[in-house]
């Protein structure tokens, strides 16, 4: 079975599966890709994560610009940011968030991530998945933007 995937507009993706076709928006069509993975690997007989595919969404915050990543910490909770970071274990990320969320939401965060316990699967994917939507709901109003060796302006 074929997979194709065509932009429509900003945040509409078209799928056609087949001789079907699905309107998605951003964060489904990742979802799709992660199902995708996840499939292909289990036909090979290997593990495959969910949890990890969400993490690795997550973990695009820390190719963010600073004062992007600033406009993303202000509109989403910082619970589901917590969530993240704990789930994600990743240096990176706690540092660049810790130094781009404010000098006191900086000290509670820390200080939450050595106390908290870590969450259920559901619970962090339910968070993540708010933090990556609302990621791609800034990008797609044009208030942050991804760079990275690819991109190129005219």
């Amino acid at each position: 079975m074929k997979v194709g995937i065509k932009k429509q507009q900003e945040n509409e993706w078209l799928v056609h599966i087949g001789c079907g076709a699905v309107k998605m928006d951003r964060f489904a069509v990742e979802l799709l890709s992660i199902t995708l993975e996840h499939l292909l690997a289990l036909e090979r007989g290997e593990s495959h994560s969910t949890l990890k595919s969400y993490i690795k969404l997550g973990l695009r915050l820390k190719e963010l610009k600073p004062l992007e990543l600033q406009k993303l910490l202000r509109e989403v909770d910082n619970q589901d940011v917590l969530v993240l970071m704990m789930v994600a274990r990743d240096a990176g990320l706690s540092d660049s968030v810790i130094s781009n969320i404010g000098g006191i939401m900086a000290k509670q965060l820390h200080e939450d991530l050595q106390k908290a316990t870590m969450p259920s699967e559901e619970t962090a994917k339910e968070a993540i998945k708010r933090v990556v939507e609302k990621l791609f709901e800034l990008e797609g109003l044009g208030q942050i933007e991804f760079v990275n060796d690819r991109t190129q302006y005219i």
